[in-house]
C-alpha cells in the first residue's frame, strides 16, 4: 500500500497521527466497503483532508477518529458514485472461506450506522465510547445500533444456515 509523501514543513504531530493511524483507518474502510482500490483512496484522501485542516485537529483527542469517519464518508461516495457510471462493475469483495458464514457480506447489508458500530467494536475492538468518537454520536446509539445489528444477523444468518 502507498504511503503519503509529506514535505519536511509537517508537524511532526501530523506524521504520527498519520504513521500510528493508517493501517487502523485503511482496514475499517476497506472492512466496511470492501473494495480495496476504494478504501485505499479514501483513506489518502482522508489524511490529505486532516493535514488541509490541521491548524483545528492538531491538538484534538478525536483527530483520529475525525479521519476515519471522514475515509468511511469519502468511501461511501465514491462507491455510490461509482454506481451511477454506465459500465461500472459490482463492488470486489473479498470471498469467504469455504465453509464459513458470509459473515461480512451479512454485515455489508445492514444500515450504514448498524455497519460502522460492528466494524469498530467488535472487528477492530474499539471501546464503545471511541466508537461513539468515531460515528459523531452517544455511546448509547452506539448500543442501539449494535443490539439492532446483532438481531438482524442472528436472524440473516440462521436463514442463511437453514438453507444449507
Amino acid at each position: 500500500m502507498s504511503r503519503m509523501k509529506y514535505p519536511p514543513s509537517v508537524e511532526p504531530w501530523f506524521v504520527k497521527l498519520y504513521q500510528t493511524e493508517h493501517d487502523r483507518v485503511f482496514q475499517v474502510t476497506y472492512a466496511l466497503c470492501g473494495d480495496r482500490p476504494t478504501a485505499e483512496d479514501a483513506t489518502q484522501e482522508a489524511f490529505a483532508r486532516a493535514l488541509e485542516r490541521w491548524d483545528h485537529l492538531r491538538d484534538q483527542s478525536w483527530a483520529a477518529g475525525w479521519v476515519t469517519s471522514t475515509a468511511l464518508n469519502v468511501a461511501r461516495r465514491m462507491l455510490r458514485r461509482r454506481r451511477w457510471l454506465p459500465g461500472s462493475g459490482p463492488v470486489d469483495v473479498d470471498p469467504v472461506a469455504d465453509g464459513a458464514l458470509d459473515l461480512w457480506q451479512a454485515v455489508r447489508r445492514l444500515p450504514r450506522r448498524q455497519q460502522q458500530a460492528v466494524t469498530l467494536h467488535y472487528a477492530f475492538d474499539l471501546p464503545l465510547a471511541e466508537v461513539a468518537q468515531v460515528m459523531s454520536c452517544r455511546e448509547g446509539t452506539v448500543k442501539a445500533h449494535l443490539a439492532h445489528a446483532r438481531e438482524a444477523l442472528r436472524t440473516r444468518l440462521e436463514g442463511a444456515a437453514d438453507e444449507r
